[in-house]
């Protein structure tokens, strides 16, 4: 009997002040590829998105493998295996190589594999090292593409893919490609829901839905694909691929390093700490840099929003990738200058609260962006303005520390 890959029961999503979907159903077993094709509009990717556990629900449950991932209770796990996704926007970083990213899928799915064949049968061997904002339009969407069928190129087990206008902005060749792909994964069991317009996807399609009935279809039969991963356990992938982005593109330096060193150099300039006496004043001009670079947010997260890469990653793990390394490196460094030119000599007390102000600090202004990315119209929220709330704490911990 078919495995169940995905189980939509009841699903009602709106999008902003409009009902997209009502009691909406649909299930998808190994070796299913189903294409959702209406119109523009109609909730195609809506769907796409509340299968991969992006949007919030009003009413129904999502399930893979049998399992809950969404419900409108706010239950959000994470799938117990993984499953491939391709979004519209594609969800890259452009600072990632071409390779980086696919061998991160790999991690993902706790596998290894040498991608050049894929590469190759995309066009795209010769970009492998390349960063992916080097690439054109329909070379980026190559990647986009791949990085969605590989969690079943790699498993010789059921997988859910999950495609959103995957053969937008490809070359014919490219089509072609997709197509005999998933046409052998499909004979290998794994199940698809796809949405597009295009032709040539319809024609890979086991069923047809149009958001408010289905019919079956036959495609062509195909060879089965052979599986290319080899187990590999992997941990902390997220984490890792934090720091990776970090030191290609430097994002950290220029953000919070060059925030800190800002407040650093002009209250270096306007203060001279041989006039005061006054140990708590002091010590909130040390306190002031590491505050400072921590108001500049998380940034890793401020990578994440190109693309929507944030919600690739929301949609395959709980954490998202974060620098939380960084930050308190970062604390450390700026707080001991700190130490030295307002105190006279370096604190070691002093510098581990420092490195504690700028994580607290990043960690609760991560909290307010996450939060506010989730939402329908996340640019016309402006819950940062709760920021000075943060004035107060970071006040009293100067105050404490300067009994130290």
């Amino acid at each position: 009997m078919a495995e169940t890959l995905l189980r939509l029961e009841d699903l009602e999503v709106s999008r902003g002040m409009n009902n997209v979907l009502s009691s909406f159903h649909l299930e998808i077993k190994s070796g299913d590829v189903v294409v959702l094709h209406s119109e523009n509009g109609a909730g195609k990717s809506t769907v796409i998105e509340s299968s991969a556990r992006l949007l919030p629900l009003e009413k129904g449950s999502v399930f893979h493998h049998d399992a809950l991932v969404l419900d409108a209770e706010g239950r959000r796990n994470l799938p117990k295996k993984p499953f491939g996704l391709t979004l519209q926007s594609n969800g890259l970083i452009g600072d990632e190589t071409v390779e980086n990213h696919l061998l991160t899928v790999c991690a993902l799915s706790h596998m290894k594999a040498d991608i050049t064949p894929i590469l190759e049968s995309f066009g795209l061997a010769h970009r492998k090292h390349d960063r992916i904002g080097q690439l054109s339009g329909g070379q980026a969407r190559k990647v986009a593409v791949i990085a969605g069928l590989l969690p079943a190129m790699l498993s010789s087990k059921p997988r859910l893919i999950l495609l959103d206008e995957p053969a937008t902005g490809l070359d014919q060749s490219a089509v072609q490609t997709l197509v005999s792909a998933i046409g052998q994964l499909r004979s290998a069991g794994h199940g698809f829901l796809i949405a597009s317009h295009h032709p040539s996807m319809l024609e890979c399609a086991t069923r047809l839905h149009d958001l408010k009935e289905e019919v079956e279809h036959k495609p062509s039969d195909d060879d089965v694909w052979t599986a290319i991963g080899q187990p590999e356990p992997r941990t902390l992938v997220a984490a890792r691929a934090g720091n990776r982005y970090l030191r290609s593109t430097r994002a950290g330096l220029a953000r919070n390093g060059l925030t800190a060193l800002l407040v650093l150099g002009t209250l270096m300039a306007f203060v001279d700490p041989t006039n005061i006496e006054n140990q708590t004043l002091l010590v909130g001009f040390v306190l002031s840099a590491p505050f400072a670079a921590g108001l500049a947010g998380d940034p890793v997260l401020y990578l994440l929003k190109e693309q929507r890469a944030v919600d690739w990653w929301r949609a395959n793990v709980q954490r998202l990738p974060s620098a939380d390394l960084f930050a308190p490196l970062t604390g450390v460094a700026f707080t001991a200058i700190g130490t030295v030119v307002f105190l006279g000599g370096f604190d070691w007390k002093v510098t581990i609260i420092g490195a504690l102000v700028l994580w607290f600090t990043m960690a609760a202004v991560r909290f307010i962006e996450i939060n506010t990315l989730r939402l329908a119209r996340p640019n016309a929220v402006f819950l940062r303005l709760l920021l000075p709330i943060l004035i107060l704490p970071w006040a009293l911990v100067a105050e404490y520390t300067a009994t130290l």
